[in-house]
């Protein structure tokens, strides 16, 4: 991957394949409502290095609403040694994607 911590949703798919470490940082209600099996929940407010493990070899993939948050948790991680990524635009532009074409 390139050193932007942002992923296209294009990428998705291909990055979904992958044995990476997958993080939704959307509340747990609308993780349930629809989420991604590979990713697990952990919510914005709860995520702490302290109390979740995660390995600075492979990368941390992480999803948010918009992919604000996420872009900003990855940028922090980052300069913490891990390769932590954001999927660009969110669940959001995910969802709008998938209405507008066959995701």
């Amino acid at each position: 991957m390139k050193h932007n911590n942002q992923i296209p949703i294009s990428k998705l798919p291909a990055i979904l394949q992958k044995d990476y470490q997958f993080v939704d940082l959307r509340d747990p209600f609308e993780f349930q409502k629809i989420h991604f099996k590979n990713f697990i929940n952990i919510p914005l407010d709860e995520f702490d290095l302290n109390t979740y493990y995660f390995s600075k070899k492979e990368p941390l993939i992480l999803l948010c609403y918009s992919g604000q948050s996420s872009k900003k948790l990855a940028e922090q991680l980052r300069q913490d040694g891990y390769k932590a990524y954001s999927i660009e635009g969110g669940m959001y532009s995910i969802l709008h994607q998938n209405q507008s074409e066959n995701f």
